[in-house]
């Protein structure tokens, strides 16, 4: 009997196992029950639900968002025949005297205060009798590695704890599931293979200035390998040159068993570029070839996605190619055009990180910045556990604060004993006396040194911001800080970890001519300023200080309206409970495991794989966060 904490289910879980013609079926069984009925709350006219027991929300945009209960078993890579029976217990219905709230998704950059922002439904759902969702139970597959970086299926189950006939004002809820899962357990033992961990990808340019970063890792133990770009496009086939990089990276987890995945090179100028051979691919300009995928999300049409390296496989053991139907268009989702939508399962087998140097003198200052990282552990770094939050309000208040000043906080709880000296850089601090998001404030305290330091709020490639505590979007600003503030760091060899959520603030195929030209901002967001690198990347590359690593989004930033723990908010916030909670000990796993632990524990939609895609990790995957002990 496992009680499920905080919950308010139950969970038997029941193992059987009978074996037919020389295999082994095996059963997982599991019952789940709910404490109480549904409860209400009335805004604007729409009712949201909730359901004691429910541990997610369905959030498919304009439609009503209902209680769902989301729970992932793992079963051995290998396994066969997977089936899942799911059937609800106990159903009742109840007459509702209001409609149900739609999903109000919102990119942080378009963000509206909840008093401007109108509600918007799909009034094709909500005219009907039918009733949304049309089961009570979904599920996925998947298949990468689990917490303890072992080869795993991820079996995720969707209950939907209520559905809803709009039409009818009628809600239908459950008081508990019975769910089993069936499957053929593999014969044989998964061989594990260690010839290799990392590899590291770059340009035969710059395979001499990479050489010490490879004996660095050997020295760490870490089993390093260098492959040039050319050697794997001559080597490999692949329907264009991601792909064949991909098939390289394939063949290196087959063979060598690697666990991590580098790649070291971006554009070949900062000034002037063509990042885009065809819209999902970049490969003339580049030193390491790039996918954009297709996943449509507001007026974006794609984004650079380096996810796409890592994820090999899918459940069945077929390569996950992101082009499930052949159509030559990658991660297609709601592309329109008649362009079908591709099936991805997301889970990575490697962690993936990139360096998008674009010279030998950029390849040089990081691979310094590297060894020199790795060369003493936490013991002798006392800034290590040094926090840095800045966060102001994104979106709204969330329980008693703004929401961006709710996440940071969320983060340095979630961090745990990591750190022994948080430090607020918050929109409330006006008139304390305290610090603030403002330029001067964020470059100050991240020059004193910090082991992580955590933006939450809005952006584009040139700047981050948020708004003030009393303040309304866009009008209040706090200032923030700009690309071309980062000449005022001083924090030397005090590097962080450096997580930023905004929009397009890991948008790396920026260059200062093609920012300049789109005045607009359609396609580089900065408006017809010059971003030469974009920001999370400027952090990383900064001579004499700046940061470690860092992450971003490559694409617009998502959140829930009246959840800032949601889509790119949540998996910011997985980031450091990886790291704090679930003991990740190394850059990649910590931002590959923030990636499972959401997929493990939501319903992925177009919505939610746009901010999974996007989601991008600048550094060394095989970092050993803070540092090697002597």
């Amino acid at each position: 009997m496992v009680i499920l904490s905080g919950l308010g289910a139950t969970a038997i879980n029941v193992n059987n196992a009978k074996q037919e013609n020389n295999s082994i079926e095996k059963i997982q069984s599991t019952s789940i029950s709910f404490s109480s009925s549904p409860t209400f709350l009335e805004k604007e006219g729409y009712l949201s639900i909730s359901i004691n027991g429910a541990n997610s929300v369905s959030l498919e945009s304009e439609k009503p968002a209902l209680p769902i209960y989301v729970q992932t078993i793992q079963l051995p890579i290998g396994a066969k025949n997977i089936k899942v029976v799911c059937t609800p217990k106990g159903i009742s219905t109840i007459e509702l005297s209001k409609p149900v709230m739609p999903a109000q998704i919102f990119a942080l950059s378009k963000a509206q205060t909840a008093a401007a922002q109108a509600i918007v439904k799909n009034e094709a759902v909500y005219a009907s009798t039918e009733y949304y969702p049309n089961n009570w139970y979904s599920y996925r597959l998947g298949a990468g590695r689990d917490s303890n970086d072992k080869p795993t299926i991820f079996v995720t189950i969707i209950c939907h704890v209520a559905r809803y006939s709009p039409a009818n004002n009628k809600l239908d809820y459950a008081n508990g599931f019975d769910i089993k899962v069936t499957y053929t357990a593999p014969s044989l033992p998964t061989n594990t293979l260690d010839s290799y961990d990392l590899v590291i990808i770059g340009p035969a340019a710059f395979e001499s200035t990479i050489k010490p970063l490879v004996d660095h890792k050997v020295s760490k133990g870490v089993k390093t390998l260098f492959k040039s770009v050319e050697d794997i496009l001559n080597e490999y086939q692949g329907v264009d040159e991601p792909e064949q990089i991909k098939y390289f990276i394939k063949y290196a987890y087959d063979t060598w068993g690697i666990t991590y995945v580098l790649l070291f090179g971006g554009l070949k100028s900062h000034i002037r570029a063509n990042d885009k051979d065809d819209r999902s691919h970049g490969a003339t300009d580049w030193y390491v070839p790039v996918r954009y995928a297709n996943i449509v999300e507001f007026d974006e049409k794609g984004c650079l996605s380096d996810l796409y390296f890592g994820d090999l496989y899918d459940a069945n053991g077929n390569f996950s190619s992101w082009d499930s139907n052949g159509d030559g268009i990658y991660a297609a989702w709601g592309a329109g055009l008649g362009v079908p939508d591709d099936t991805l399962d997301l889970y990575p087998e490697v962690y993936v990180g990139r360096l998008p140097v674009s010279s030998k003198f950029e390849a040089r200052l990081m691979v310094k910045k590297i060894i020199r990282y790795e060369s003493t552990g936490p013991e002798q770094k006392p800034w290590y556990g040094t926090f840095v939050g800045v966060g102001g309000k994104t979106f709204e208040y969330y329980e008693g604060k703004p929401d961006g000043e709710y996440l940071c906080d969320l983060a340095i709880e979630n961090m745990g004993n990591i750190v022994d000296n948080p430090v607020w850089v918050y929109s409330t601090n006006r008139d304390t006396g305290g610090l603030t998001p403002i330029a001067k404030d964020i470059t100050g305290a991240i020059s004193k040194g910090a082991g992580y330091v955590d933006f939450e709020g809005h952006g584009n490639p040139l700047v981050w911001d948020t708004i003030w505590f009393d303040g309304t979007y866009p009008d209040d600003w706090c200032g923030g800080v700009t690309l071309y503030h980062f000449l005022k760091l001083t924090n030397a060899e005090k590097l962080p970890v450096i997580v930023v959520g905004g929009c397009h603030n890991a948008l790396f195929n920026v260059t200062a001519l093609g920012t300049i030209l789109d005045k607009e901002g359609t396609r580089y967001y900065c408006y017809g300023l010059p971003a030469p690198v974009c920001f999370s990347w400027g952090f990383v590359v900064k001579p004499r200080g700046g940061a470690i690593a860092s992450t971003g989004c490559t694409g617009y930033g998502i959140g829930y309206e009246g959840d800032p723990v949601s889509l790119s908010g949540e998996l910011e916030s997985n980031f450091f409970y990886q790291i704090g909670q679930n003991g990740s000990a190394n850059l990649g796993s910590a931002h590959s495991g923030a990636i499972r632990k959401f997929i493990s524990e939501e319903q992925v939609g177009k919505t939610e794989a746009f901010c999974i895609t996007n989601w991008q990790l600048f550094g060394d995957p095989s970092l050993k966060l803070g540092g090697y002990s002597s």
